[in-house]
């Protein structure tokens, strides 16, 4: 019962997600990013299908070799929904049969969406074009695709919680936000990372070179 999308900037190197659901908490859960690929465990979620992921990734730097060691690992597969998108080439997914419809993924230019127990079948596509059609920071293309799918159908029931993450240069997360319970997490997480974003570039500094760093009571005030 919940939707995501991964996206990647090849103009930038940035990769990452966003993630949103009908139960509380979702961004502890689901989604995790390593240097050049993003992984998913959704439906009945076990997140400990992230780790195998990224340790497959580490190990081959192949997309289809990681969803298959994240198949073959899961118990019950039949209720699992996977993806992998590598920062070059093709994504990889799959839904297990147990999975609610509507449920699927969808590959677009540089990114994946994938869903489950959605409201209409609109809903990946819309993530999609609505990821495709924007512009700006990797985080605000992906928000952009979250609040299509919100506004094509959603999931059937309420969202309460939602993430999104971006893994910039440096192995540095530009954005790791999440909205943990609210009645409009995609909102909340909207303004949320709006209010971030002008500051994220004075986080890098204060960890790649704490000697040049502002304050952070000047970089919040």
């Amino acid at each position: 019962m919940t939707y995501s999308l991964a996206g990647r900037d090849p103009e930038t190197g940035d990769i990452g997600f966003a993630v949103t659901t009908s139960s509380v908490c979702v961004g502890a859960r689901v989604g995790a990013v390593t240097d050049g690929c993003v992984v998913f465990s959704q439906a009945r979620t076990d997140p400990r299908l992230h780790l195998v992921g990224v340790k497959k990734w580490e190990e081959t730097h192949d997309a289809k070799q990681t969803l298959t060691a994240m198949k073959d690992a899961a118990v019950a597969l039949h209720w699992r929904q996977l993806g992998v998108l590598p920062m070059t080439g093709p994504a990889r997914h799959f839904t297990g049969s147990s999975c609610m419809e509507s449920s699927g993924g969808l590959a677009g230019q540089d990114c994946l969406a994938l869903g489950n127990f959605l409201g209409t079948d609109e809903v990946l596509p819309a993530m999609v074009q609505g990821f495709e059609g924007a512009s700006g920071h990797l985080a605000v293309r992906l928000m952009a695709g979250m609040r299509a799918g919100e506004a094509a159908g959603s999931e059937r029931d309420p969202l309460q919680s939602a993430t999104v993450v971006v893994l910039g240069a440096d192995s540095l997360k530009d954005v790791d936000l999440r909205i943990d319970s609210s009645t409009t997490p995609l909102q909340d997480l909207t303004e949320l990372l709006t209010a971030w974003l002008p500051k994220a570039p004075a986080y890098r500094v204060r960890a790649i070179d704490p000697d040049s760093a502002e304050s952070s009571s000047i970089i919040e005030h």
